[in-house]
């Protein structure tokens, strides 16, 4: 598998595949929080020859995010998905307008979830579905979603088609119980956008531990890619 860099997105099709063939080839992207900072198009020859399909988790927005996106275009390589944060305003769409036809939103709350919420929200994942711009719901060890629940009954509440939640192995293994995988991933499976995961310790209680190489600790990553593939095999798009 591919590593070096800390962490990879594994980005699922906006349904899962109905059949296991070897045309279904999910997309590989590094985290921007694993690549060196070379400048845009250093970071994309690097990822380029590492065999990656880009970048996601990035930070820049509006103008400086469509220069990280054609510099990544340019190398045939595809800028993925920008980490912004719910608040109880709508997200500008000028700020991630670049990720259109598409990109993702990855979507942390680290506010009290209230109406206001709710609705903000709501018309931030309208607003990016007109630019075919998924938002998912990022589970952050401390935040008010920190839970992989916690995220889908936020789902649940805003109720739009273009929302969707995003599993992260390391704040999954530091959150919960890891002999719930395979469980709440099916429970996630209709609202599931994107899967990132890295090497980490099943008992790793720190970043240290739970952030590694995609090729180093405990955690079995072949039982993950086999609940995915699974998935895959029982969803019909």
């Amino acid at each position: 598998m591919k590593s070096h860099c800390l962490k990879i997105c594994l980005s699922l099709l906006a349904c899962l595949v109905a059949h296991a063939d070897e045309s279904h080839q999910p997309e590989f992207h590094a985290f921007r929080n694993g690549v060196p900072a070379l400048g845009y198009k250093k970071e994309a020859l690097l990822l380029k020859e590492l065999g990656y399909d880009g970048i996601s988790q990035v930070g820049e927005e509006g103008p400086e995010l469509a220069k990280r996106v054609e510099a990544y275009r340019r190398n045939g390589l595809k800028v993925l998905s920008v980490y912004l944060t719910a608040e109880e305003t709508p997200i500008d769409p000028d700020s991630y307008r670049a990720l259109g036809d598409g990109g993702m939103i990855e979507l942390t709350v680290r506010e009290q979830i209230t109406p206001e919420l709710i609705e903000s929200i709501r018309q931030t994942a309208e607003s990016a579905e007109k630019m075919n711009v998924r938002v998912a719901l990022y589970p952050h060890r401390g935040f008010t979603v920190a839970t992989m629940p916690q995220a889908i009954d936020l789902a649940d509440k805003v109720d739009h088609p273009n929302l969707g939640v995003m599993f992260n192995l390391c704040h999954f293994l530091i959150n919960e119980d890891e002999k719930d995988l395979e469980g709440i991933l099916e429970r996630a499976s209709p609202r599931l956008f994107s899967v990132s995961t890295n090497g980490a310790d099943t008992d790793g209680e720190d970043w240290t531990t739970l952030i590694r190489p995609l090729d180093e600790g405990t955690f079995p990553q072949k039982r993950l890619l086999d609940a995915l593939r699974k998935m895959a095999l029982h969803q019909i798009c």
